[in-house]
């Protein structure tokens, strides 16, 4: 790794480290409907038969928890130490059996055709190299292992969705006095000032350019899910406001390393 690339790694650690103590608040489990409809999601995905499973970019433990609850060998891997920390007090507090560590998603450190499955949620775009990390996923795959990646078109910016964050943020202005235009310049201040032009995917159109990527990699059978259950659900839990700054959804991509 050169030093540019470790300086690089290092200042995204950095973010997602500040980012960890409220993390679990602003992406965890906070509603029955909304864990059930994960929950379906990932026994459809998984099958019933006990598995493997490393999730890489684990954040606080969100998918490793919830398919530890489901019976499985779950081992989450994030490059923040924070969410790494909080991922093991989560799962303290809910009394579930899972492996966390600290770990680069593009270099995982255990060997070949280790897992069953490999899972992340909201991973791939965060990677400044994201073919090399796909590879090294179908690596650690057993053959007919099978990869699953959950992401959104969060970055889409379709007339509709400008529309709808426009009035959602209008509405906070207007019913709760402030500056919601100032709480998103925050947020994305780490990327626009750090390392947003060194992630590829952190542009409109995954939905289309990540089975791409998946599929060049030499991974067989991708296919694209809506998650309209999980959409659905997340979206219960929001106000009026919420629903409409946070329009876009999520999807999944499924695929097998080849036999």
């Amino acid at each position: 790794m050169t030093t540019e690339e470790t300086d690089l790694e290092q200042t995204i650690a950095g973010y997602w480290d500040q980012r960890s103590e409220r993390f679990e608040q602003e992406q965890g489990v906070h509603g029955r409907r909304q864990k059930q409809a994960w929950l379906a999601f990932l026994s459809e995905v998984t099958g019933a038969e006990r598995r493997r499973i490393l999730d890489v970019g684990t954040g606080t433990g969100f998918l490793a928890l919830l398919l530890a609850e489901l019976g499985h060998d779950s081992k989450g891997l994030d490059l923040s130490r924070g969410m790494v920390a909080q991922a093991e007090r989560n799962a303290a507090t809910r009394g579930l059996t899972a492996t966390f560590a600290v770990g680069d998603a593009e270099r995982v450190l255990d060997e070949d055709g280790t897992y069953d499955l490999l899972v992340n949620r909201n991973v791939l775009w965060t990677l400044p190299h994201p073919e090399q990390a796909v590879a090294d996923w179908q690596r650690l795959l057993k053959p007919g292992g099978r990869l699953v990646v959950v992401d959104g078109d969060w970055f889409d910016d379709r007339f509709v969705y400008r529309l709808k964050r426009l009035l959602g943020n209008l509405l906070i202005a207007v019913t709760r006095r402030k500056n919601p235009w100032s709480a998103t310049r925050k947020l994305r201040q780490g990327y626009n000032d750090g390392f947003e032009q060194s992630l590829p995917l952190m542009r409109p159109g995954n939905r289309r350019t990540m089975p791409r990527l998946i599929q060049d990699a030499g991974f067989a059978d991708v296919q694209v899910l809506s998650m309209r259950e999980v959409n659905a659900a997340e979206k219960s839990q929001k106000r009026l406001a919420g629903r409409l700054i946070n329009p876009c959804e999520f999807f999944a991509v499924l695929a097998t390393k080849p036999v």
